[in-house]
């Protein structure tokens, strides 16, 4: 067991964030759009969605941050204690995958988010902040 004096371990903290910069755009930069925002749709799950579109903003970040990009839907909004919330999904994800098929516009997502039941865990996939992510979502 190493004993580090507490001085010396607020020093080396001091250090390591002195070293690595974080970009100030990092957790700004808007990288998806809607399309057409008027076409937004709700989703029984508790989320409005809309075709996306990527910015010009992710398209910088793609390599220099090791982003992904998708094709998918965008989260616009979550209802506060749906089962979307509760799972963890957040406006500005971008939802991808919907029980390990690929989704890409507003319409397909919806049908395939309806089809989650209360008898059995639906896997989601998205990206958020360019980042890839995934939950298990089950109706309640």
């Amino acid at each position: 067991m190493v004993i580090v004096p507490t001085g010396l371990t607020i020093g080396v903290l001091a250090i390591l964030l002195a070293v690595t910069p974080v970009p100030a755009t990092a957790q700004t930069d808007t990288l998806y759009i809607c399309t057409n925002p008027g076409s937004s749709r709700v989703v029984d799950i508790g989320i409005a969605i809309c075709d996306a579109l990527p910015t010009d903003a992710l398209a910088q970040r793609l390599k220099p941050d090791n982003l992904q990009r998708r094709e998918g839907v965008l989260i616009t909004a979550v209802v506060p204690d749906s089962v979307a919330q509760i799972a963890g999904l957040q406006p500005g994800d971008l939802v991808y995958r919907v029980g390990g098929v690929n989704v890409e516009e507003n319409v397909e997502t919806a049908a395939r988010l309806s089809l989650i039941a209360d008898s059995a865990d639906t896997v989601v996939n998205f990206l958020r902040n360019g980042r890839p992510y995934r939950v298990k979502i089950r109706q309640r």
